[in-house]
């Protein structure tokens, strides 16, 4: 049997397969490189929430509860596959004419209101994260949606997108080669967060399908690019 100090590792590995299958077909390398390492860097930051309610993996080089070089690693991979994959495979093109001035201190109260309604509602209050982070991600998905209805379609397509893949990778990971992980450092004894849809977490799913549905319009809405309906970009 394969050793659990692994899985987390493992896991973060096969999100980068995913990774450099969306960064072999997206117009936007750099761009999404650079994404990478600011997702890599929330990757390490995350874990001040999760570690306390909702899971402790071991890592290489820890038994767990301390941060390790996965949580960069799954961090750059998932800032990149959520946040690009729709450019990636529908390969839209920008509307030129209907771009807007960026939207930076927007972004920033976004940002603010996602760390601070973790923060609050998680550590403050003590509802368990996993509640509070697909709720807080799936309303902030919402507020985007009303100032920029037309990427709402990207959003939705995206999530759907993320899910399947992610559904795959847990599939290999903690169904073939670490089929006991999340009884021995999962904490999702919860309603919903219980739930297990082949062996994997509903909890899990729905993070990562309102990831998705969020980070894939920070681009769209940061930038104020527009994209072209109904149109290909070409290679």
């Amino acid at each position: 049997m394969l050793d659990y100090k692994f899985a987390y590792f493992s896991l973060a590995l096969l999100y980068m397969v995913a990774w450099l299958g969306v960064f072999w077909k997206s117009p936007w390398k750099s761009g999404m490189v650079k994404v990478g390492f600011i997702g890599g860097i929330m990757g390490v930051i995350a874990e001040v929430w999760y570690f306390r309610d909702y899971w402790r993996p071991p890592t290489l080089f820890a038994d767990g509860g301390i941060v390790g070089i996965e949580d960069f690693i799954i961090g750059f991979a998932l800032f990149g596959v959520g946040g690009y994959i729709h450019t990636a495979y529908t390969k839209r093109k920008i509307d030129f004419e209907r771009e807007e001035p960026a939207k930076n201190f927007h972004f920033f109260i976004l940002f603010l209101l996602g760390s601070g309604s973790l923060t609050l509602f998680s550590i403050g209050l003590g509802f368990h994260s996993g509640y509070v982070t697909f709720i807080t991600f799936f309303l902030l998905s919402v507020y985007i949606w009303i100032q920029r209805p037309d990427l709402i379609g990207i959003s939705i397509q995206s999530a759907f997108l993320t899910l399947g893949i992610s559904f795959v990778i847990y599939l290999i990971n903690f169904n073939l080669l670490f089929p006991d992980f999340w009884n021995k450092y999962g904490m999702l004894e919860k309603p919903i967060l219980g739930i297990r849809i082949l062996g994997i977490p509903l909890s899990e799913m729905l993070w990562h399908f309102t990831w998705a549905m969020l980070c894939s319009m920070f681009r769209g809405y940061r930038n104020g690019v527009y994209y072209k309906p109904n149109e290909l970009q070409v290679d």
